[in-house]
């Protein structure tokens, strides 16, 4: 059984855009560490995360849910973490873009090995980091904020969802 058929995936509208995001994920981290699609295909796939999912959750949703756990616990480890994860797997991605380094007077290039490489670095740290989201600050979601404030939650991921999808369906297209 792979992880993605282990995992539930299911919450309330403040976090349900976003598992159904984590699905399609982990899925194709899965996939990719099987070797049943490339590393260009699979970097794709973390350029759109990183594009639209991180940001959905950077802007919209820990934003909005940060003063609840505060209320709650006096603590923010979780979205740290979150967001810690969030940095690390765009400065391995952006690595991977610009590969081009110069040192002196020598240029040194990533070979396609070395990018594969750090695929996998991102593959494992993104299965992590799915897997906190869905057991751990989504968890936190579902029970501490209030219905009202998840329906709004829920609504405007949705709004901010189809313009960023949009943008970066045109960009990709250039």
């Amino acid at each position: 059984m792979s992880y993605r058929d282990s995992m539930n995936f299911k919450g309330s509208k403040a976090t349900q855009l976003l598992r159904d995001q984590h699905y399609t994920t982990v899925g194709v981290t899965e996939d990719f560490l099987d070797n049943k699609i490339d590393i260009t295909k699979f970097l794709k796939h973390i350029n759109y995360t990183i594009k639209v999912h991180f940001s959905l959750e950077d802007v919209i949703l820990i934003p909005a849910f940060s003063p609840f756990l505060k209320k709650y616990m006096e603590f923010e480890e979780p979205i740290r973490i979150i967001s810690g994860e969030h940095a690390s797997v765009k400065s391995i991605f952006n690595g991977i873009n610009k590969p081009r380094i110069y040192e002196g007077e020598q240029d040194i290039t990533l070979t396609q090995e070395e990018i594969i490489g750090k695929g996998g670095q991102i593959a494992k740290i993104m299965l992590q980091h799915v897997y906190k989201e869905e057991n751990g600050l989504f968890n936190l979601v579902e029970q501490y904020l209030p219905e009202p404030e998840k329906n709004r939650v829920g609504n405007e991921l949705s709004m901010r969802y189809t313009t960023l999808d949009n943008e970066y369906n045109t960009q990709s297209k250039k």
